[in-house]
């Protein structure tokens, strides 16, 4: 698939949550593809895993954060 090329988005910093499948993952994909430096959370470890590693080679690879936006304590801690 060809994208957009988007040069504002170059160095810009995303935040994503449920990143790491389905319509995050896309998204993820998108923005580390127009060279944005883009930092996902998602509980699910072994797919987000895979899309860091899949997207290695763009000019900020992704970097996956394990979390579970559900538990409060653990988000405090």
């Amino acid at each position: 698939m060809s994208y957009a090329i988007y040069p504002s988005l170059v160095n810009k910093n995303v935040v994503i949550t449920g990143g790491g499948s389905g319509i995050g993952a896309a998204i993820v994909e998108g923005f580390a593809k127009q060279g944005a430096r883009v930092t996902f959370l998602d509980i699910a470890r072994a797919e987000s895993e895979a899309l860091a590693a899949s997207l290695g080679e763009c000019v900020h690879p992704p970097v996956f954060r394990h979390c579970d936006l559900r538990d409060i304590d653990a988000l405090n801690a």
